[in-house]
């Protein structure tokens, strides 16, 4: 999630590249979209000036293999968490890194495999799409340009091998679970991926690179071609064409980012509107890069996690923030407000967070949470930099004791980078920031237009709940065009295909 820069909207002949891509795909940009694109043209061409510089560093320190070992073992991780398939981070690394898993992946053959990792699903799981990412990343290596159906399909086959619908378009009508969006029927599958594939191998202006990932990914997942593995499949297409264009690959965090990215899909699905999936994977390639540049720390962090290195503060404020949610949610239903527990944070971006170790984008931000009440209003509660109690009343917590702070989002309207914009204090009753910060007992520091104040969590999330009431009762301006986000909660607990 980041602020909507100010920039000069292109005139309607700046916008004609943007418009070339989408010939021969199912969506279209109006007018009120240029805004939006002309922010990520400007963000998309300092993000190259700035990987460029970043690789130099990570270069000079001998670092860029481990790098890219990190950001292929998170690649894979992510991916099959965001289908609830797959271990952990760590047992992704163990069985990627092991000598069989090793050897697999160096000949493509499954079949290599001990039977006592095929009868291991989880660590089949992840030496199955690390082969697929190796073989995703040939066809950027080949210089060529998208893919073919043939290669689609070789892509699933190993994906999800050992099923008998590998490698096969479907056969029978299928639904998308917890999704009003119907999928192809099937004797329409292989001209829709037919036209999939012949637009996916054109060329276009290197400008055009997050838009044409975000429009290969939407309508990929919109025609559901295979019986499962869909969204992994997409995925890997979508880092194909990024790589194809000299940028990273897009790693959606599937803790923290999920509800962002169904968010984004249901979008694009309901609405036809591309650029919150483009904003999202935008936002993806920056962080790589802020990662990138800052290479020590960010090694140390893949290594702490893989080695399991607890941290017990991380834990405390897990605990701490899922005991402010359930509160506060109780105190708003009093007022007939609903409150959407969505993403939490991880590990590591919660130090980055915390300590800005990345600090790259404006703001990265987790969506924790979406209050709404009858009337289609809606109030976001997200995780951003840490802010800290500077005030001599206050105690200023040790850098140790940093933790991010939550802040609040109004609606954006439909084509905008980012869904949601970041509320004013006069639009929230004069909030402008709050944070839970361990202690004993457990603080809430609110920080609004009068000031700061603290308060134990017993009393104070009762009365944030009446702040927010209020806001409310003041009535948000809701965005006349934009696609709610009550339709697309329930899939927070699925996956995309």
């Amino acid at each position: 999630m980041v602020v909507l820069m100010v920039t000069a909207a292109p005139s309607e002949q700046d916008a004609e590249p943007f418009l070339d891509v989408l010939v021969g795909t199912p969506y279209s940009l109006p007018t009120e979209s240029y805004p939006a694109l002309a922010e990520m043209t400007t963000r998309l061409r300092r993000a190259r000036r700035d990987l460029d510089k970043a690789v130099d560093t990570a270069n000079k320190m001998g670092l860029v293999a481990e790098l890219d070992r990190a950001h292929a073992v998170f690649t894979v991780f992510e991916s099959n968490s965001l289908e609830f398939e797959g271990p952990d981070l760590a047992g992704t690394y163990d069985a990627i890194e092991s000598s069989e898993g090793q050897e697999v992946i160096r000949s493509l053959n499954a079949n290599l495999l001990p039977e006592v990792l095929k009868r291991d699903p989880e660590a089949f799981a992840a030496i199955g799409l690390e082969m697929a990412r190796v073989v995703a990343n040939r066809y950027v290596l080949t210089g060529g340009r998208g893919m073919s159906q043939s290669d689609l399909r070789s892509l699933h086959s190993i994906v999800v091998k050992g099923s008998w619908y590998a490698g096969q378009y479907r056969s029978f009508e299928a639904g998308i679970s917890d999704s009003e969006h119907k999928p192809f029927p099937t004797y329409s599958i292989p001209q829709a991926m037919g036209d999939y594939a012949s637009w996916s191998q054109k060329e276009f202006d290197q400008d055009l690179a997050i838009l044409r990932a975000a429009i290969g990914h939407a309508w990929f997942t919109h025609v559901h071609p295979f019986q499962d593995g869909n969204g992994r499949v997409a995925r890997l297409t979508t880092n194909v064409m990024l790589g194809q264009d000299g940028l990273p690959p897009a790693i959606v965090k599937a803790r923290s980012q999920r509800g962002q990215y169904l968010a984004a899909l249901s979008h694009s699905d309901e609405g036809g509107d591309i650029l919150p999936l483009t904003g999202l994977f935008l936002d993806t390639v920056e962080r790589y890069i802020g990662e990138l540049r800052k290479p020590r720390i960010f090694q140390r962090m893949f290594d702490d996690l893989v080695q399991r290195r607890g941290d017990s503060y991380f834990d405390w404020y897990c605990a701490c923030v899922s005991d402010f949610l359930q509160r506060l949610g109780t105190e708003l239903a009093l007022s007939n407000l609903t409150l959407h527990p969505i993403d939490q944070a991880t590990r590591e971006v919660f130090n980055q967070l915390r300590r800005d170790s990345i600090g790259y984008n404006r703001y990265p931000a987790v969506l924790m949470a979406i209050v709404t009440d009858d009337d289609s209003q809606e109030l976001a509660l997200y995780q951003t930099e840490t802010a800290t109690p500077p005030t001599r009343t206050l105690r200023r917590p040790e850098d140790d004791d940093a933790v991010p702070s939550i802040r609040f989002a109004l609606r954006n309207p439909s084509y905008s980078l980012s869904p949601w914009r970041r509320a004013k204090a006069t639009e929230v009753n004069g909030l402008q920031q709050v944070w839970v910060q361990p202690d004993r007992p457990v603080k809430l520091f609110v920080d609004d237009l009068r000031g700061r104040s603290q308060r134990p969590i017993a009393t104070g999330a009762p009365q944030l709940a009446d702040r927010i009431r209020r806001a409310f009762s003041d009535r948000f301006i809701v965005p006349r065009e934009f696609h709610g986000s009550t339709r697309w909660m329930s899939r927070v607990n699925g996956g995309p295909g």
